[in-house]
């Protein structure tokens, strides 16, 4: 399993560096110069000059390129062209909230995703299959954004008024609960896609592990369903699941950037937004480094857990 789990991690270091270039080359391909930008519609060729030179843009750009390696390791993502902060500050600052609420996301996304692929995958071709399947297509087609606007209108401003319509609170301040009635409502937008396409998937893979010969057999023996399902049937219909959930944090993160503009979250897909707007391009690069590399950490540990799920992937 060491050697397994060692395998995987090796891996992704041709990720990481293909992810640091691409990174790196935002500042290269992006139009206009840094130091103009910086230096504003006015300044002279001599002030621009004299910031390229403060931010090292006359040097060689591999030189550049492991330089900015060597800082972003050390946790220096550089300065902010229009706000003059560090980057790893804003990041830090923004991350915990869209972290949090793409975390409660995925937990709903599983914890009713799950049930929903069970239930339809054992009551296959009856009406609860039928109703869960076409729930599915519907929320399949429902943009977050939508949706969004539309729990706004119900638990909000509408006649519930149980929630608040936007904000963030911080849990290290205003506590769990606090927090939760701020970010439920968000994580259920993100999340509904993710559900949808969770239960079908669990569902097909379900129907297609039940007609194996071992669960005719463990049938055979007089267990009940559940106990078929929860002792022999769900660690082979796990790995296509849990293929398709690593996936989705892509998505999570997509959708966080409309959802959270929705309810004023200023969380870290809004931070992406206002440096594309103000062409604040090391926080774009450090927005789109911190993206990669929780994609790329979330694949690894999905890679990693298929050998739980099937030992043989052991010895591939």
């Amino acid at each position: 399993m060491l050697r397994f789990f060692g395998t995987r991690v090796v891996s992704v270091a041709p990720l990481l560096f293909l992810l640091t270039v691409v990174v790196f080359a935002l500042v290269q391909i992006a139009p206009g110069d840094p130091a103009a930008i910086i230096a504003g519609p006015d300044a002279s060729a001599e002030a621009v000059d004299r910031i390229r030179q403060d931010l090292g843009l006359d040097r060689p750009v591999l030189v550049q390129y492991l330089d900015y390696v060597a800082n972003a390791l050390q946790g220096d993502l550089g300065t902010s062209y229009s706000t003059g902060e560090s980057v790893s500050d804003r990041v830090l600052t923004r991350l915990p909230r869209t972290a949090s609420i793409a975390v409660l996301a995925i937990l709903i996304s599983v914890l009713l995703s799950i049930p929903m692929a069970v239930f339809a995958a054992l009551k296959r071709n009856c009406w609860i299959d039928r109703m869960i399947t076409s729930t599915s297509v519907v929320m399949l087609a429902l943009p977050p954004f939508v949706l969004a606007a539309l729990l706004i209108a119900w638990f909000s401003l509408g006649g519930l008024q149980i929630l608040p319509p936007g904000g963030y609170a911080e849990m290290s301040e205003e506590g769990f609960t606090e927090w939760l009635r701020y970010a439920i409502l968000p994580a259920i937008a993100i999340s509904t896609i993710s559900i949808a396409e969770l239960a079908r998937l669990g569902r097909g893979s379900l129907v297609d592990i039940l007609e194996e010969d071992y669960i005719r057999t463990a049938r055979a023996k007089g267990l009940s369903s559940w106990l078929v399902v929860g002792k022999h049937a769900a660690k082979n219909a796990a790995i296509p699941y849990v293929t398709i959930l690593g996936l989705q944090v892509g998505r999570i993160v997509g959708a966080a950037v409309i959802v959270e503009a929705v309810f004023n979250v200023q969380g870290f897909g809004q931070l992406g937004v206002e440096a594309v707007l103000t062409r604040d391009l090391p926080t774009m690069q450090g927005v789109v480094l911190i993206s990669g590399v929780f994609v790329i950490v979330t694949n690894l540990l999905v890679d990693i857990s298929y050998g739980y799920f099937d030992p043989r992937t052991r010895t591939s």
